[in-house]
């Protein structure tokens, strides 16, 4: 057996059955529709502004593990008024609004401590007495609200008898592809061809060492799935990758999903993805371990940002011991042919 045949035992191993991932979704629809109407009813405001969910993150892109149990969804707002993206540094921006009268606009600026404070209190309106969901397929689920927007996302628990679900909702302002606001912007799919103008959303975040209440980040996961969408083995790397990161969790303290597919999204047009997965797996797993050690992961949409600032240098240091241990690991079970420990590092 090669590194590769293992890889692919293993990436089988990680993969979602279509059937859970039918039956999950539908649950999921049910829960978070019902969830989106409860908060219509006890607030009007949250009922004129709501424009839609939108899917982002690792099912949107299809590289889930195991269990498709954890929706990421853009709760897009809808203002009644203009607001106009403006850039503001390290690929952060602002958000202008003509109308200063919202409660959520400060000084003609959204202000991501208001947004979030109003979406708070629906929420906790929602939530003030115990809430249950019975879906077709039968499950009851009893919803939580947990992560309270206090970061970037309003986070809803689902607990049911035979299966628990997770749904991180993240408000989000939708933009089109001229409101652009953080320079030009040349990104070309694998055919080298620009990609669609699909829309974009800015989200609300806070800045590395700043207090300043007015930064919201870009968001553009419809124009990140158009680059790797035809690229044979991105998605299978990012999979092996997701695997043995979770597989050693606790010793990778805010290593998130999506700063593994910024450090592939790094490599486009410098790696050929029709390589053999052996190779590209190894490849990458290296370039994080470089990506650690030099403190720096550039984010893709504007790369004067640095997606590592969100960790502490004391989880950026963890991350990196073991992610270059396990790079050893790795050379080592290759070189010797000792491929069931490459599954074991997996917890395979």
């Amino acid at each position: 057996m090669s590194l590769t045949q293992e890889l692919q035992h293993i990436l089988e191993n990680l993969r979602i059955s279509d059937s859970d991932r039918a039956s999950y979704t539908a649950d999921a629809v049910q829960i978070q529709n019902y969830v989106i109407e409860q908060l219509k009813l006890v607030d009007d405001s949250f009922r004129r502004a709501f424009g839609g969910l939108s899917l982002a993150g690792s099912y949107l892109d299809r590289v889930k593990l195991k269990t498709p149990d954890e929706f990421d969804l853009h709760m897009v707002l809808k203002l009644p008024f203009p607001i106009t993206p403006q850039k503001d540094e390290k690929g952060f921006m602002f958000l202008y609004a003509i109308d200063n009268h919202h409660p959520i606009v400060t000084d003609n600026y959204i202000n991501r401590k208001e947004l979030q404070d109003w979406l708070r209190e629906a929420f906790e309106k929602v939530f003030d007495s115990e809430l249950s969901v019975r879906c077709k397929s039968g499950e009851v689920y009893e919803l939580m609200y947990t992560a309270k927007g206090y970061g970037c996302a309003h986070t809803i628990e689902a607990e049911g008898k035979n299966r628990n679900i997770s749904f991180d909702l993240v408000p989000a302002f939708e933009f089109n592809w001229a409101q652009w606001p953080l320079g030009n912007l040349a990104l070309y799919n694998s055919r080298k061809k620009k990609i669609r103008k699909f829309p974009w959303f800015a989200v609300p975040q806070s800045k590395p060492g700043s207090k300043d209440d007015r930064t919201f980040m870009a968001c553009a996961p419809h124009w990140e799935r158009q680059l790797t969408m035809d690229l044979n083995n991105f998605k299978n790397v990012l999979r092996l990758m997701k695997g043995l990161r979770d597989a050693h969790a606790d010793d990778f303290p805010h290593l998130s999903s999506y700063m593994l597919k910024s450090v592939l999204l790094q490599q486009l047009g410098k790696v050929n993805w029709n390589t053999d997965l052996a190779t590209l797996f190894m490849k990458m797993w290296n370039c994080l371990v470089e990506c650690l050690l030099n403190g720096r992961l550039q984010f893709i949409l504007a790369r004067e940002q640095n997606i590592f600032d969100r960790m502490s240098l004391g989880e950026r240091h963890k991350c990196y011991s073991t992610a270059s241990k396990l790079l050893s690991e790795l050379l080592y079970a290759q070189q010797n042919g000792n491929y069931d420990e490459i599954s074991q590092l997996f917890d395979i």
